[in-house]
Parts: C-alpha cells; structure tokens; sequence
C-alpha cells in the first residue's frame, strides 16, 4: 500500500509542475520574437496608464499587454493604429498585437468614464527607426 501512495503523490507532483511549466512555455512561445510591454490601466489620480509613454521601433513586431488593475473599468484606444478595446473590466487582460508601420508620436487614451480625471487618462506611443535599419540607410 505504501509504494501506491507514493506513486500517487508523485504523479500528482508530476500533473502540477508539468501544467505549470506548459503553460509558461506556451505563453513565452507566443511571444517569441515580439517585443511585449505590460500596460497598466490605472485612475489618473492613482497614476495613469504605467508606463504613460512607450517606445518602439518601426517595423518590429509588438504585443501589448493591457491590464486593469483599477476597480473599475477602462477603455484602450489607439486610433492612428486602428487599435480599440471598448471596456478592459477590473482584473482583465487584453492583449493585442501589431507591428508599428510609420515613425511619429501616436496618442493613447482611455475610451471608458472611469474617474473625474478621465480626460487625463491618456499617454503616447513613440515610434522610431530601428537601429539597424537607421544604419543600413547611411
């Protein structure tokens, strides 16, 4: 009886680490080759959208990570981009990718009344030339 107990508890220790490591490994393999940034939806008087500027590289593929960490809901726009999500509730997660086609500075705001301070909720996305594709240029 005692080697059936401890073959149980390790193919039970075995079924844990094994899901967990899956689902990490699943998760870095969808991002692989993206540059991933984490972006935390919070009120503006607790902060702002963290971080309230971004900086990518035209061309390079990018998954954004938005999450609300507020108690109540947001929005996520990024119009010259095309790039919406009409409500991000409390403890959401919504990711979105895209690759940066053209260089400039591009507006992001919250779309949802979250707070007085709502009109402040807003941050920018800057997109330069790659380093590399700069000095091949030359």
């Amino acid at each position: 009886m005692r080697r059936q107990e401890l073959l149980a508890v390790f193919l039970t220790l075995l079924a844990t680490v094994g899901t967990i490591g899956g689902a990490l490994w699943y998760e870095r393999s969808r991002d692989a080759g993206r540059e991933v940034i984490e972006l935390l939806a919070i009120q503006p008087k607790n902060g702002n959208w963290q971080p309230s500027e971004i900086r990518l590289e035209r061309g390079r593929p990018v998954r954004l990570k938005i999450r609300n960490i507020e108690t109540v809901s947001h929005g996520f726009a990024l119009p010259d981009f095309g790039i919406g999500i009409a409500e991000i509730k409390p403890g959401e997660v919504h990711v979105v990718d895209f690759t940066p086609d053209r260089t400039g500075i591009f507006p992001f705001y919250c779309t949802v009344w979250c707070s007085n301070e709502h009109m402040a909720m807003a941050g920018r996305v800057i997109v330069t030339e790659s380093v590399a594709r700069a000095s091949s240029d030359r």
